[in-house]
């Protein structure tokens, strides 16, 4: 950044993370409150679905308190038996609330979403065409919590699986990117199965992110995040707090 200035126009890459999301939302609030100007977003998963509302002109904490609603909890159906536990109702009201638009083309920022066709396990880039809705929530759509979702015919889950930080979408557009990452590195060595089940996620993860970092102009990624279930409503203040603390430290630093 020229004259340790933080840019006033910038690209904006949020990776998935599900209830760690409210990070993304304190960062946000931050940005926006500053009068900083989001020209363009990409995101997998929570992080689609933030992009999503932002693009239609939603405001951080207005999509907080959206996603903190007792409403926003009949988006998940529970379908127990058919190899996953939830359904994501894309007619839901709340879904509404958060994307009052119908095709990529309406929005009032450009906005690319991934997610993962099942046949070919291989990354799907949605950025135009009227599936909007269906696209993010098939970004959302974690296997086997979550049933696959029909995008254009083709069978997809979640993003996060091909593509958890896509910030390569953003470079076309030619503004400097910032990029936040929700899953900082696991560094415990595990004790149980499970713990090395999360551990070497992580691990696959962070060889795709080492490369992915040096392509963002400001890189957001805070070690207290591990301490933020993803599966959980509880922790989302403790995360957006902690979003807006990381980012106000970035402006006071670049003001220096």
């Amino acid at each position: 950044m020229k004259n340790n200035q933080f840019p006033k126009e910038i690209g904006l890459c949020l990776s998935g993370g599900a209830g760690r999301g409210a990070y993304h939302l304190g960062v946000i609030s931050v940005l926006q409150e500053n009068n900083i100007q989001i020209k363009a977003i990409s995101g997998t998963s929570i992080g689609a679905l933030i992009g999503a509302s932002l693009a239609c002109g939603k405001s951080a904490e207005y999509i907080l308190e959206v996603i903190q609603s007792k409403e926003f909890r009949s988006v998940f159906q529970i379908s127990l038996g058919r190899g996953y536990m939830f359904k994501l109702k894309s007619n839901a009201a709340v879904i509404n609330k958060l994307i009052d638009k119908e095709s990529f083309e309406e929005l009032d920022i450009p906005l690319s979403v991934v997610a993962c066709d099942v046949k070919n396990e291989s990354a799907v880039y949605y950025n135009k065409g009227k599936v909007l809705k269906e696209a993010v929530l098939a970004s959302c759509s974690i296997a086997p919590i979550f049933c696959p979702v029909y995008v254009n015919e083709t069978l997809v889950v979640d993003g996060s699986l091909v593509d958890n930080f896509p910030v390569e979408q953003l470079y076309k557009y030619n503004y400097p990117i910032l990029g936040i990452n929700l899953f900082p590195k696991y560094k415990e060595v595990p004790k149980t199965m499970l713990g090395w089940l999360k551990k070497n996620i992580h691990t696959a993860w962070h060889s795709k992110y080492a490369v992915k970092k040096e392509l963002c102009d400001i890189y957001l990624c805070n070690e207290e995040l591990l301490n933020v279930k993803i599966f959980s409503f509880k922790d989302i203040n403790k995360a957006y707090m902690l979003g807006r603390e990381d980012m106000q430290k970035n402006l006071e630093k670049d003001a220096l």
